[in-house]
């Protein structure tokens, strides 16, 4: 393949990064500790505990008449949504005004990039679509969010 690649003139990468499938997430997520999974629906939830109370991470397979912002009634696209705390967030997005619509200062529809929650930003909740390159980062994200849930 390598060759073949060099003979069209592509560029080669190093490291070939697959997208990461929402059974690697749902597989990652579910091995941290007494994390409960819950794919009755379309969408994938993942709790901590056995209450069930609010997910500390979801993945959404398509638009909802709420929250349609993200166009994930794309071929092949999901949205992993993660909650972080105040810091994290920050960090993530300086200066971004929680106040205003999160479609006002990013691309709600871009893949493998993190952009605030369109709907949850308020609440300090991250998104990805169909993860890739962003996918360590996410994995982090993860474990912090799972270490903070409740």
């Amino acid at each position: 393949m390598a060759k073949l690649v060099a003979i069209l003139g592509l560029p080669i990468r190093k490291e070939t990064i697959m997208p990461v499938s929402i059974e690697d997430i749902a597989n990652y997520v579910a091995a941290l500790p007494d994390v409960r999974v819950d794919d009755t629906t379309a969408d994938v939830f993942f709790f901590k505990g056995t209450e069930q109370n609010f997910p500390f991470a979801t993945v959404v397979t398509h638009d909802q008449p709420y929250d349609d912002q993200s166009n994930l009634d794309r071929q092949g696209l999901f949205r992993l949504n993660i909650q972080t705390d105040r810091d994290t967030f920050e960090r993530l997005f300086p200066g971004f005004d929680k106040s205003t619509s999160p479609a006002e200062s990013f691309d709600l529809t871009a893949i493998d990039t993190l952009f605030p929650h369109p709907v949850y930003a308020k609440m300090r909740w991250v998104s990805v679509i169909t993860p890739d390159h962003s996918w360590p980062r996410c994995q982090e994200l993860l474990r912090t969010a799972h270490g903070q849930a409740k």
